[in-house]
């Protein structure tokens, strides 16, 4: 393979992937039973929880996929990164306090005492297939932007890139458990905000785009419709429904495992107001760099450094910092990448692990399994997992859709369904105990009927779903009353949702095919052509939805009828508050000061940074490299100073 950067850039990276070896096996010795291994003993610092929760939602992604909508898109992709802090905002004011209450140790166990049985096997099978997708995006996206600036002009320095780097992670989460997934999460932030800070005003003053003022000039002005790769169209209604659906999506599995595994719920409340603090960086730091390369290479084909990969405006983020930045720096921003994808993926790895080895193998396999193994199935599901994702990733890279579109569209199929009962299970007693089974059905196939019937671009896909998930919710126990009051009466109910469903399918929609005047056409045309018409499907659709609104009607009404001390005992367990030396302290756990840890490395890449500058290929722009140690160094002499500042005091 042909090697594109300096040799100082390949050391930098290497030492970084050492580091993260490193956490991962310091913390396997603490790793003695499963509550260490998914919650951190609940003992996870809030500044340190908060950090790894804002860090969850980055990945590689964020600098590719994301960075090439923001170039396609303009003002438009900002507007879009501008949404995150308003729907967290939202999320975390309400289900912060009540995720600590949960007391849980995987992201769905409440579901069986909340709602079933049944419905807990179902939605922890349903959430652990769908988490194997997101590692794999973010190894794609990893891999897509890494491995051209490390080996231009070859597809298997990508496929190789996929493989080691899924195994490095694979490695340290198997090893240290949450704890090695939220110091890591730390350390990849410091770098990841390190690397972007200085970077804006090593561009501005270079000169090339000239004043803040010019530079906003020549960016094409905010429009609201935009086609991507001639596939995809979004429009403002993409901007609305992103926001609702992640109101919902930003506060389940992984994410929700930063605010209870904290000692108590101010700790989770400071989790989610740092995050929120943090968003607010999002559209100036990643969406800024982006718009940048929209004014350099206004044409993505000017991109000469990388014209021979496919979609290259998905690698418009490290074309500017390759421009911009000095060798062994780019090194440093790669393993911020790399460390931001990391992050990304080892937190699903272990979210997802904790889902199967408690809610799978314990609850249906082996309920008197001890705590080790626990432990050793959460260990043997994380090597799984990650043989997942890697064969996954070599299949996402190449899709037709682009990275952006393809996890919009995956999320919309089955990540907002799934959000929206799992968040307002723990907010209201007032919703059946069947709701969350049958609004997941629901919203999955009226995510696929408007995806796939009805033509709708995202935005509309995301609403509808997100209306008929919520309308099966919250119909749940007005049906199981109408069911008990007279079997006619439910039926005429879901008769009328039904034939409602039906109409708008065919008034509402993008699909040309799709009207009632093309009702008698394709009942003329055939048997064949009938099957694979718009019309047909949308019948069926509606035909279905009846079916499960009066197939859970019953399932309702049985639910109102019996009096669960189950769903009692969780709503009391909700009403109160965690009490920290009987359910965290108790069993002789004790609080550590991690600020010496971090600080410690935050000192070691400050000094990175400059010893960098032994390579006179690395002396092309001192000021960076000064300005980087400067900001590392006086965050890690601040936490060593902060020795007082344990966990204890902070929480």
């Amino acid at each position: 393979m042909e090697f594109g950067r300096p040799a100082v850039d390949y050391i930098v990276i290497g030492i970084y992937l050492l580091f993260m070896l490193g956490i991962g096996f310091f913390f396997s010795r603490f790793m003695k039973g499963d509550k260490d291994y998914f919650v951190g003993g609940n003992l996870i610092p809030w500044w340190v929880s908060g950090v790894s929760l804002y860090m969850t939602l980055f990945s590689a992604w964020t600098f590719s996929g994301a960075a090439s909508f923001i170039y396609n898109t303009s003002w438009f992709g900002v507007l879009y990164f501008v949404t995150w802090p308003i729907s967290f905002f939202i999320g975390f004011r309400l289900s912060a306090k009540r995720w600590r209450r949960t007391r849980m140790t995987s992201p769905v166990e409440y579901i069986k005492s909340r709602f079933n049985e049944k419905t807990h096997i179902f939605i922890a099978i349903l959430i652990a297939l769908t988490m194997a997708y997101w590692p794999a995006q973010n190894l794609a996206s990893l891999s897509k932007i890494s491995a051209p600036a490390l080996f231009p002009h070859s597809m298997a320095a990508i496929y190789i890139m996929i493989v080691v780097i899924g195994i490095i992670i694979l490695i340290y989460t198997f090893s240290g458990g949450l704890w090695a997934v939220c110091i890591t999460d730390v350390v990849q932030f410091l770098i990841l905000i390190a690397v972007c800070a200085v970077l804006l005003p090593t561009i501005f003053l270079s000169g090339d785009i000239g004043s803040i003022g010019n530079f906003l000039h020549k960016i094409p002005p905010l429009e609201f419709t935009h086609v991507i790769r001639g596939k995809t169209e979004y429009t403002v209604w993409y901007l609305f429904g992103i926001l609702f659906a992640n109101i919902f999506g930003m506060f389940v599995g992984a994410k929700a495992q930063r605010f209870y595994s904290v000692k108590d719920e101010k700790a989770a409340m400071k989790v989610g107001w740092l995050a929120f603090i943090l968003f607010f960086t999002v559209p100036i730091l990643f969406g800024i760099p982006p718009l940048i390369g929209r004014v350099l290479w206004p044409n993505i084909q000017m991109l000469h450094y990388f014209s021979n990969v496919t979609k290259p405006d998905e690698t418009i983020f490290i074309a500017v910092v390759i421009k911009y930045m000095p060798a062994g720096v780019v090194g440093i921003f790669l393993s911020a990448m790399m460390a931001a994808s990391m992050s990304a993926m080892d937190s699903v790895w272990n979210a997802a692990s904790a889902i199967i080895s408690v809610d799978i193998y314990k609850n249906i396999f082996n309920p008197k399994a001890s705590k080790q193994t626990i432990l050793r199935v959460g260990r043997i599901t994380t090597v799984g997992l990650a043989l997942v994702a890697i064969i996954m990733a070599l299949v996402i890279i190449r899709s037709q859709y682009g990275l952006f579109t393809f996890t919009n569209i995956f999320f919309g199929l089955t990540g907002v369904p799934i959000a929206i009962p799992l968040f307002l299970g723990i907010m209201s007693r007032n919703i059946s105990r069947w709701s969350a089974f049958s609004s997941i059905v629901a919203g999955i196939l009226m995510a696929s009927v408007a995806r796939f019937v009805l033509h709708y671009s995202l935005g509309p896909q995301y609403i509808s779903t997100i209306a008929v998930t919520l309308i099966f919710i919250y119909l749940s126990n007005p049906l199981g009353r109408l069911y008990l009051s007279g079997k006619k009466y439910a039926l005429y109910m879901n008769l009328f949702l039904g034939l409602a469903l039906w109409v708008y399918f065919f008034t509402i929609n993008s699909n040309p095919n799709l009207s009632f005047r093309s009702i008698p056409i394709v009942l003329h045309s055939g048997v064949a052509r009938i099957l694979i018409s718009a019309p047909f499907w949308a019948t069926v659709a509606a035909a279905v939805f009846f079916y499960i609104s009066q197939g859970f009607s019953k399932l309702y009404a049985q639910n109102l009828q019996s009096h669960s001390e189950a769903l009692d005992a969780f709503f009391k367990k909700m009403d109160t508050p965690v009490d920290v030396e009987k359910e965290v302290l108790a069993a002789g756990a004790k609080e550590v000061n991690v600020f010496p840890l971090v600080g410690g490395i935050a000192l070691a890449f400050a000094g990175l940074s400059l010893t960098v500058l032994v390579f006179p290929v690395a002396r092309t722009n001192i000021g960076v490299n000064i300005g980087m140690a400067a900001f590392l160094g006086v965050i890690g002499v601040l936490m060593l100073l902060s020795k007082k500042l344990t966990q204890g005091h902070d929480s």
